[in-house]
């Protein structure tokens, strides 16, 4: 993951209201929320330009961590990338095993 500097990132938070751009998780909820807080930039690290302000959206951490293969994949536009994490195919196995252990935590863990 790169980091964009301090102020560049100060910058994107404001312009985007401490919200996630792709699931709009209020990054402001929580200390731990606001602490995990990413940039995620829509170009490739080749791309001259991608540090500017117009390149750069907030994304809580599950998402960003969920585009890292976004880029070899050609997704290099917001629209694109947003598409991207709504395919099914990345989030069933999660889901999955969320609702296992929500079932596993009302019985077996109940304890």
């Amino acid at each position: 993951m790169i980091k964009a500097g301090d102020q560049r990132w100060h910058e994107v938070f404001e312009r985007d209201r401490g919200h996630c751009r792709y699931c709009g998780c209020d990054l402001l909820a929580t200390f731990e929320h606001y602490y995990f807080a990413e940039v995620d930039h829509l170009l490739p690290p080749t791309a001259a330009d991608r540090d500017e302000l117009k390149n750069i959206v907030l994304a809580c951490r599950a998402c960003n961590g969920r585009l890292s293969r976004a880029h070899r994949l050609g997704h290099i536009t917001f629209e694109a990338r947003k598409a991207y994490l709504r395919e099914e195919h990345l989030s069933i196995k999660t889901r999955e095993m969320y609702e296992r252990y929500i079932k596993r935590r009302s019985t077996e863990w109940a304890n």
